[in-house]
């Protein structure tokens, strides 16, 4: 008996839930269907967001070539990332080295993509001249 009635006022919550939640339910999804949250999905800072820019979203130009710049970054991370490895081998200093070449690593990862964030975002077209030269590069070698 005590279960129906609580059965009831949770269909009555749920039901107040979702006329509370659905004008927000569908304008996400609508935004998750635009050009602008393909870019920013593939250009967050995180390691594997570019590869699905390459799986899904190949036939969307600007999708693509963020997805692109940010397969790059991630190149640089790990071109510093051995970089530092490499400078750890020296006696006394190459600890140090090493931290400091990491978050060179680092630094210039996250200064990047927010830097491809915030172009995208203001509608720019600008991309720093040195990845954009790899970029051409990469494209030609894999691409």
């Amino acid at each position: 008996m005590k279960f129906e009635k609580y059965s009831a006022k949770l269909e009555e919550l749920k039901a107040k839930a979702w006329t509370f939640l659905s004008p927000y339910w569908n304008q996400t999804k609508s935004f998750i269907d635009t050009e602008r949250f393909r870019v920013y999905l593939v250009t967050l800072p995180l390691f594997g967001n570019w590869l699905l820019g390459f799986s899904f979203y190949s036939g969307e130009a600007e999708v693509y070539k963020h997805a692109k710049l940010a397969f790059l970054n991630v190149l640089y991370f790990i071109a510093f990332l051995v970089l530092s490895w490499f400078l750890s081998f020296i006696p006394v200093a190459g600890p140090w080295l090493a931290n400091i070449a990491h978050l060179a690593g680092v630094i210039i990862y996250l200064g990047l993509s927010g830097f491809l964030l915030y172009n995208y975002t203001k509608g720019k077209k600008l991309v720093p001249k040195l990845p954009q030269e790899h970029l051409t590069l990469l494209e030609k070698k894999l691409f």
